[in-house]
């Protein structure tokens, strides 16, 4: 035991410039970490990759953004790890909006292009009808003097593509409202009720424009006339109620 103190107490030590190197060294790695945690810091505190998005609506640069900017909101809280195909998926949502299409333009700047429905028709007070035939039914209404149809949920796309057929028959006498049920019935401008049955539509209405180009200048007619056209060789002419 005695022998092992004293080769213990004549362990020679290190010398001063060694172990001033390796505190050099461990200080150097401290500064290090420390630097690249405050440059982290930094990175992250600034705005540098918050996310910049850019909407363009039908074309169009905008800068009513608000409604559009709440959608997505929720996916941009993490903003080194954003997902462009759940934008799009998220945007598309928007009963307003028909199609999306999302691209980055820089590390932090995003190009979302819009396209949103115009309304071609009211699905009555539930909703409306885009020029592409498509049913969407926002949250909140607004004013529109489209034509309105009644028609099943199910019909929506065919009535649609009938509509654009008559009104093209039609020419300038306006459709104002197309009700499908087991029959076919429009109110054209300025309340002329024909009523085309469930087959031969389209020659139905040529039949109607003839007469009603001869019967047109009576307001009579004009504000209350009810055109039957289901007759094989003619019409039926009756008036609504005043």
């Amino acid at each position: 035991m005695a022998k092992e103190r004293i080769n213990r107490l004549k362990e020679p030590r290190k010398p001063f410039k060694l172990v001033a190197l390796e505190l050099l060294k461990k200080l150097t790695y401290l500064f290090i970490f420390l630097l690249i945690a405050g440059l982290i810091y930094v990175i992250d505190s600034s705005d540098l990759f918050e996310p910049k998005i850019s909407w363009e609506v039908d074309g169009s640069l905008t800068a009513e953004t608000s409604q559009y900017d709440r959608l997505i909101k929720p996916l941009l809280n993490n903003k080194y790890l954003i997902d462009l195909s759940q934008l799009k998926e998220k945007v598309e949502q928007y009963p307003w909006i028909a199609k999306a299409d999302v691209s980055r333009l820089f590390w932090n700047k995003i190009r979302i292009a819009v396209v949103k429905h115009d309304i071609a028709m009211r699905w009555g007070s539930e909703g409306y009808i885009s020029n592409q035939g498509v049913l969407f039914q926002p949250n909140l209404s607004i004013d529109s003097d489209t034509p309105i149809a009644i028609v099943s949920k199910d019909q929506i796309e065919q009535l649609y593509v009938d509509y654009i057929n008559y009104q093209s028959i039609l020419g300038p006498l306006i459709i104002n409202q197309f009700e499908r049920s087991h029959i076919d019935q429009l109110i054209l401008e300025p309340n002329v009720k024909v009523i085309l049955g469930y087959q031969q539509q389209g020659e139905r209405l040529q039949v109607f424009i003839k007469a009603y180009d001869q019967l047109k200048g009576s307001s009579k007619i004009r504000k209350r006339g009810i055109f039957d056209m289901r007759y094989p060789k003619g019409f039926a002419l009756s008036y609504s109620p005043q």
